[in-house]
């Protein structure tokens, strides 16, 4: 997405030139899914604090991440969830998409709740 360029763009670079071939395991974030019971009013302020939250724990954004928000009753639908995520997700693709992506709980000051999944590139 161009604004995740536009945010992260300059500090990927700053990070390529101090990395070294033995980061090469490094968690990065491909991608994610924001699933709320109502409609969130800035999306992009939450996905903002979301990939912050991402980097504060060690993990990079990709510039090619994608990301996604829907609202939803079925937060508690593994079925559903699952389907979702191979649905949005598919050119991340593989069978171990599910495996790569972990599932977080959220909760706004306005009481709005909801999950957001995180999915990591291959090891």
């Amino acid at each position: 997405m161009k604004f995740l360029r536009k945010m992260f763009g300059g500090q990927r670079k700053e990070e390529s030139a101090q990395s070294t071939s033995s980061d090469s395991t490094e968690k990065e974030v491909q991608g994610v899914l924001i699933l709320t019971r109502q409609p969130v009013g800035d999306s992009f302020k939450l996905l903002e604090q979301i990939t912050t939250l991402q980097r504060s724990k060690g993990y990079s954004i990709s510039l090619d991440c994608i990301s996604k928000a829907a609202t939803t009753e079925k937060l508690d639908d593994e079925a559903f969830l699952h389907e979702k995520i191979r649905k949005e997700f598919a050119k991340l693709g593989g069978e171990d998409l599910i495996a790569r992506t972990k599932i977080f709980p959220c909760q706004a000051s306005s009481g709005n709740s909801g999950i957001y999944c995180i999915i990591f590139n291959r090891p």
